[in-house]
């Protein structure tokens, strides 16, 4: 507790503030008026309220201003018991572009993948922070939000760019409320610019084959063999070792992948929980691809001798070194224009596999779980215009189970007119 006054020393300095209890040297410092009269001035507190969370910084709350000492013990009380409990809101002076930089840190401790927080970083650096950096993180409102997505929109942004910035917000801020940093999160409940389901483009069974055919000599074709009858993602692929690969049991498991960011290549997790450790069960032509390549890396080992890198790695350049991602894509795209086939991406080799399966009668469930995905859901809004045939097969199916109708049976549409 202090009390404070706006009086002035001959050098036009402000006299200190005068503890509850001040020392003799504090006395010396602060206004004589303090001294003598006890209504000079006003009262204030200071009190701890430990690290913030957003920062870790230690913090403190000041108020000042107070007519009576009563009033400034009874705030204090206040703000002791907000710290106590938990409810207390923090330092309300932290600015978005003090904020975001700290969140993400923590994100990166938290365990977010190295490809997320590239692009949260871009986006945080080169579009959020620019334009709301500024506020108060305690002050910015749900209006402040959309004016900035609507501006993102306004320069030409695309619709898919503005929800992923978006969504970095809300993320950001969510963290913050439950932190007690803000009240509230401004960042939901926003109008979002309307996306465009892209059609997912994929071969018919003839035109895989035709590619499969074409393209049987290159180095790289039992990669895209894999990807078609497995659904493997290209980090995946790149990822999968031979001490995941079991040709006796014809399966094998993904356990790890290669992701590139930019020139680097790291290897770590799958995409999803429910992605990591699957077992995926290998067909006839996909064992045969793997047995052809085991025998061509069996023999580049031969021919570089000592200089041969032993990675581990299924997939490998001549030397033993795992291909980097980006080299399959290349190498797919150029594939894919020399074959005279429509477009296709490296990632539509994955739609590719699910197709077939679904077309094929698979269960879905069954193709949820080959490609990893975290619910069936997913799968089901990915290929639902694959499912319509599948339930008139299905229909089909149900009848056939019955036997033959009896001659004197017939429906409504075998009936006279």
């Amino acid at each position: 507790m202090y009390r404070r006054c706006g009086c002035r020393t001959g050098e036009g300095k402000l006299f200190a503030l005068l503890p509850e209890r001040p020392t003799a040297v504090q006395k010396t410092a602060t206004c004589p008026i303090l001294l003598r009269d006890s209504k000079h001035g006003s009262w204030g507190f200071a009190t701890s309220a430990g690290v913030a969370p957003g920062t870790g910084k230690r913090q403190q709350i000041r108020r000042m201003g107070f007519s009576t000492k009563r009033e400034a013990q009874q705030e204090r009380a206040k703000a002791i018991d907000q710290v106590a409990t938990g409810k207390y809101r923090g330092d309300r002076k932290l600015s978005v572009a003090a904020y975001m930089p700290a969140w993400l840190e923590r994100s990166i401790l938290d365990g977010m993948r190295p490809s997320t927080v590239r692009m949260y970083r871009r986006y945080v650096e080169m579009d959020i922070v620019p334009a709301l950096g500024a506020l108060k993180l305690a002050e910015v409102r749900k209006h402040h939000v959309d004016a900035f997505i609507r501006q993102l929109t306004a320069d030409g942004r695309g619709a898919t760019t503005v929800r992923r910035i978006h969504a970095v917000i809300r993320s950001a801020l969510t963290s913050a409320e439950r932190l007690d940093l803000i009240d509230t999160n401004p960042a939901t409940k926003i109008a979002l610019p309307a996306t465009s389901k892209a059609k997912t483009r994929i071969w018919e069974p003839e035109q895989v084959r035709e590619f499969l055919d074409q393209t049987s000599e290159s180095r790289l074709a039992p990669v895209f063999e894999l990807a078609i009858f497995t659904g493997l993602r290209r980090g995946e692929l790149a990822g999968l070792r031979w001490v995941d690969v079991d040709l006796t049991k014809r399966e094998l498991t993904v356990r790890q992948q290669r992701v590139q960011l930019g020139g680097a290549v790291l290897e770590g997790a799958v995409k999803t929980d429910s992605g990591q450790d699957r077992r995926v069960s290998l067909g006839s032509e996909a064992i045969g691809a793997l047995i052809a390549w085991k025998i061509r890396q069996d023999a580049e080992r031969e021919a570089w001798g000592v200089a041969y890198e032993s990675s581990g790695h299924v997939f490998t350049y001549e030397n033993g070194r795992p291909l980097r991602p980006a080299h399959i894509s290349r190498t797919f795209e150029t594939l894919v224009e020399r074959s005279g086939l429509p477009h296709m991406r490296l990632h539509d080799l994955r739609h590719e596999h699910a197709s077939l399966l679904l077309s094929g009668g698979v269960d879905i469930a069954i193709v949820s779980k080959r490609l990893g995905h975290s619910t069936i859901a997913i799968t089901s809004d990915l290929y639902s215009h694959l499912l319509s045939d599948a339930n008139r097969a299905a229909a089909d199916a149900a009848e056939s189970m019955l036997p033959p109708k009896k001659a004197r049976a017939h429906t409504l549409h075998t009936q006279p007119v």
